[in-house]
């Protein structure tokens, strides 16, 4: 009995740090991706990394008139250079000339040269010249792996700016963590988290059990193993598209009827304990069993309330993402409330 307690509270808190973390940190990912600018640059081959260096560079048939010049990339990010390039044309005579796009350089008289000059500002996009070249020094292999994720031809974010969806909703959940590299983040750790689900509706059926000295299975374990068998669902087609609209539609069931069973599965059980807590009350804390309670009487509450409000309101795709996006992450507080509600067994 003592040892099942202890892994029932083990997995509770597993079960609410590791769909945290998979849901947070997909965030997290994105935005950082979305805004690492560091690059490896073209070698222009000045003479030195100092401002008003510059290389000029005759627009001829062999460049194409200077539409084709290949210069070779640096092979790390802390070989840019400091200061800002600018480009510009000039004539043979030095006399600075405007191109258009639409202005052919071989129908100039004269000859024109393109110039790559190093000015007097910073280049904010060089690593150098950023706090994070310290931690670069100490492990460039971390921003070297990040850049070249970032340049991989698979990734597709799912916003090309940071973005905070839980005040502002910009996004959905499934609009991050379904892209190349963030589904590599999102989807094993959910997996794991099905698992610990599994696990979590096992041990408490057999806690409760135990307890009381009974030999059947209850309600909230049914339902718990449902909303796990329809989570792992949800998580294995994420990403899919279906060119059959059942299929799509039934794709999307798959969430709706993960959420119906574990707001049940949580309600049937604190049902279940409040019925038997005289008898198993030295187990437990008595506090956190009435927060428990409170908790599953507001989000069952909150659920039908949003229900109601979506199938009679069209509110706009902010506010929904808005309350995805706060909503999954508070139903995870069930596992968390769980793991606080049992006291520790020596």
């Amino acid at each position: 009995m003592k040892n099942s307690i202890r892994r029932l509270r083990i997995i509770a808190l597993l079960l609410f740090i590791t769909p945290a973390i998979a849901l947070v940190g997909s965030l997290f990912l994105n935005n950082y991706l979305a805004t690492f600018k560091f690059t490896h640059e073209f070698n222009y081959n000045f003479t030195k990394n100092l401002p008003g260096n510059s290389i000029s560079i005759h627009c001829s048939d062999e460049n194409k008139y200077c539409s084709e010049i290949n210069f070779e990339k640096f092979t790390s990010l802390n070989q840019c250079y400091t200061n800002i390039i600018i480009l510009n044309y000039s004539d043979e005579d030095g006399n600075i000339i405007e191109i258009n796009n639409n202005q052919i350089i071989k129908n100039f008289e004269k000859k024109i040269f393109i110039n790559y000059i190093l000015s007097d500002q910073k280049d904010p996009d060089c690593i150098t010249n950023s706090k994070s070249i310290r931690l670069y020094n100490i492990l460039p292999i971390f921003y070297e792996s990040i850049y070249q994720l970032k340049i991989n031809e698979k990734t597709s974010l799912g916003t090309s700016y940071p973005v905070n969806p839980f005040f502002y909703g910009e996004t959905s959940i499934s609009n991050i963590v379904k892209r190349f590299p963030l589904n590599f983040f999102f989807k094993p750790l959910l997996y794991l988290s099905v698992i610990f689900m599994l696990f979590y509706w096992i041990y408490y059926n057999k806690v409760i059990k135990n307890l009381i000295n009974s030999s059947k299975n209850y309600y909230f374990f049914y339902f718990g193993i449902l909303s796990a068998i329809f989570l792992l669902l949800h998580v294995f087609f994420l990403g899919w598209s279906f060119e059959n609209e059942f299929l799509s539609k039934l794709r999307r069931t798959f969430v709706v009827f993960f959420i119906l069973f574990e707001v049940l599965a949580q309600a049937f059980l604190i049902k279940k304990i409040f019925s038997i807590k005289d008898q198993i009350s030295n187990y437990l804390n008595s506090i956190i069993v009435y927060s428990k309670l409170l908790f599953v009487f507001i989000i069952c509450f909150t659920t039908i309330l949003i229900l109601l409000i979506l199938i009679f309101y069209n509110l706009s795709p902010e506010i929904d993402y808005i309350l995805e996006w706060n909503y999954f992450l508070i139903l995870l507080f069930f596992y968390f409330l769980s793991f606080l509600m049992w006291r520790k067994v020596n």
